[in-house]
């Protein structure tokens, strides 16, 4: 039976459309939308003068221009294009787990709610957008879609998530940069805890010249959890089980390690040019669209 999917009331649609997506790095696109690229051709926006040349369109001859110097200059205009975003969502057990106490895996609910939100945005710009799972593979992939009208499709794949599964980052990403044949902005959300690394995964499609934008999830008691005393952890993914005393100098180091990680992956995205978002999911989600995203300039 498919899981509830995130849903997004037609008022906060509405505020939505106030938005667009930020492409840090300029890409190419195939068809006429409301994004400005560095390619000449024809829409409203004006970009520059040239000399007359002989089969130019008359119509965009400056008459007033020849007026004043008796020369024959064309109006350049900036092409408007579409953009190809895809929004990754990683599908792994990790992403899936949820706290004792909790009815709901809550950080993979605000993933698929904010995959919503930017699949939406981009549509109501008429880029195409594209989404896919992730976990040890590149799982399903939904197509492109473009126009608000798709929305109701994108709401329909994220009601389907494929399989729990394990995570490896390597191969999923690496996978999704080999098959892609158009460069476009990829956004990524995940919890990144691959044992073996994130680096090869996210350079993957940064080495494809993508436009990268993370955004790292995690839940609070990932980042400080409370429990004390003897216990017993249990990977989620692997089921391999870790007998371990919980105290407060473990507890400590245990957050400056996670500390540590979250930096490192700021890092890591700082140098390559890439965008970086950091959520917990004590976070509401509207304040995840319109101060986290908005504040690391994946929305604008």
């Amino acid at each position: 039976m498919a899981e509830e999917a995130p849903f997004l009331g037609d008022q906060f649609l509405a505020r939505l459309e106030r938005l667009r997506l930020h492409v840090r790095k300029a890409q190419a696109g195939h068809l006429r939308a409301e994004r400005r690229s560095r390619r000449i051709g024809s829409s409203l926006e004006f970009a520059d003068y040239r000399n007359y040349a002989s089969g130019d369109d008359p119509r965009r001859i400056d008459w007033s221009i020849f007026g004043r110097l008796d020369r024959l200059m064309t109006k350049l205009y900036e092409e408007e294009e579409d953009l190809e975003v895809t929004i990754l969502v990683d599908a792994s057990g990790s992403m899936r787990w949820r706290a004792s106490g909790e009815d709901a895996a809550t950080k993979w609910r605000l993933a698929r709610q904010v995959a919503a939100a930017l699949a939406y945005l981009g549509l109501h710009s008429l880029d195409r957008v594209g989404l896919g799972y992730f976990d040890s593979t590149l799982q399903g992939e939904s197509g492109l879609f473009r126009g608000r009208r798709a929305f109701s499709s994108v709401v329909q794949f994220l009601q389907n998530p494929p399989a729990l599964g394990t995570t490896d980052l390597a191969e999923s990403l690496s996978r999704f940069a080999r098959k892609s044949r158009r460069r476009g902005l990829a956004i990524v959300l995940s919890d990144c805890l691959d044992p073996a690394g994130y680096e090869r995964g996210l350079s993957a499609i940064t080495n494809r010249h993508f436009a990268l934008h993370l955004i790292h999830l995690l839940h609070p008691q990932e980042c400080a959890p409370a429990a004390e005393g003897d216990l017993l952890l249990r990977d989620c993914e692997t089921a391999t089980e870790l007998p371990v005393t919980g105290s407060p100098d473990l507890r400590a180091a245990y957050e400056r390690e996670v500390q540590q990680f979250c930096e490192g992956l700021k890092t890591w995205c700082a140098r390559r040019e890439a965008g970086y978002s950091f959520l917990k999911t004590d976070v509401s989600f509207e304040d995840a669209i319109w101060k986290v995203l908005r504040q690391d300039r994946l929305l604008q």
